[in-house]
């Protein structure tokens, strides 16, 4: 993903995202790269601990998800969910 995808999928101004992805490289989970297309763009590539980083804290996300849910029958955790889709959209 470009670091402008980036800043429009976060939903923050392009030069949050500059020093987000600067302290992402220097903890060595990401790293620019040129896109092969245009060469003024730069593509943010997770490095594999960064991968493996992610995956880990999705993990623990949706364990969180599941225990916090859990006191919840099934569609009453479908009405939560839509609306705070609702509420944050």
């Amino acid at each position: 993903m470009s670091q402008r995808d980036l800043g429009t999928v976060l939903g923050v101004d392009p030069s949050a995202v500059v020093a987000l992805v600067d302290d992402l490289e220097r903890a060595g989970l990401a790293r620019r790269e040129v896109h092969p297309g245009d060469r003024r763009t730069r593509l943010i590539v997770a490095t594999g601990e960064g991968a493996a980083l992610l995956a880990t804290a999705q993990d623990l996300a949706a364990r969180a998800d599941r225990d916090l849910l859990a006191p919840l029958t099934t569609a009453e955790q479908v009405t939560l969910i839509s609306l705070l889709r609702r509420i944050t959209a």
